[in-house]
């Protein structure tokens, strides 16, 4: 998609940024006021600023986050294949005919970094029942559908749930690394992937789920417990840079592999 990068590179570094494309206007706010309370049970409450172009809104809990409409972006159907879901037909029919794109952020997230994920994650919930047919998330570079969304939204409360939202993976020949623990005030992971790729992705989800469960990264040396086998914790990176969201790692970075393994 040619506006990838320019997208991830627009994230800001403690910002959770969610970009919706949507077939509503300005009507579309109310909308998700109704869908919000319905679903949720807590008040949402929706202000334009500028009439379907900048709007501010407000949870029950006090959590404010800004919107903006932009232009449409078709090309996020190009993102498709690369989702942790299989989406629909009708859904990426409907990317590809958005009206508009509604960019979703909320600032400070590493202040309270579980609590204020959980509420963005419901607010994506929203847009998604809505009629929202996916959400594309630039700090991690990863398009979802409406499939995921739900079946997350049981329980955003759990880190799993908002890792698995929120965080995404990539690898290359040797190694997988994370991206999206940098918004949260937390290093990325990284660890090779002789195993294969799968097992690579479920241990670095299983280590960066614990880590945000404590809200602090393991220190250098520490030994980890995934599954049935023990990791060491490294301070890295010892692997590549992120070429797609370069602020990803600003916070560090570390490297899971065997204890006492050599890098």
């Amino acid at each position: 998609m040619s506006s990838q990068n320019h997208r991830a590179d627009a994230a800001d570094l403690h910002s959770l940024v969610a970009l919706l494309p949507v077939p509503w206007g300005e009507d579309g706010l109310e909308l998700l006021k109704e869908v919000h309370e319905e679903i949720w049970a807590e008040e949402l409450d929706a202000t334009w600023e500028t009439p379907g172009e900048r709007a501010t809104l407000t949870l029950r809990n006090g959590h404010s986050l800004s919107l903006q409409v932009d232009e449409a972006i078709p090309e996020l159907v190009d993102l498709a294949p690369t989702s942790k879901h299989p989406f629909a037909a009708a859904e990426l029919h409907q990317i590809e005919n958005q009206r508009s794109i509604w960019r979703l952020v909320l600032e400070g997230v590493d202040s309270d970094p579980r609590r204020l994920a959980a509420s963005f994650a419901r607010v994506i919930s929203t847009a998604i029942e809505a009629g929202a047919p996916a959400v594309f998330l630039p700090a991690c570079v990863q398009l979802h559908p409406p499939t995921l969304i739900r079946h997350l939204s049981m329980d955003f409360n759990q880190p799993d749930a908002v890792i698995n939202l929120f965080v995404s993976a990539w690898n290359d020949d040797e190694w997988m690394i994370t991206r999206g623990l940098t918004v949260f005030g937390l290093p990325e992971l990284e660890t090779r992937h002789k195993q294969g790729l799968n097992a690579a992705y479920f241990r670095l989800m299983d280590v960066a789920s614990t880590m945000f469960l404590q809200q602090a990264p393991f220190p250098d040396g520490a030994q980890l417990q995934v599954g049935p086998q023990i990791f060491e914790a490294r301070t890295g990176p010892a692997g590549p840079s992120d070429p797609q969201v370069p602020f990803c790692g600003h916070h560090g970075t570390l490297t899971i592999g065997p204890v006492s393994f050599e890098v």
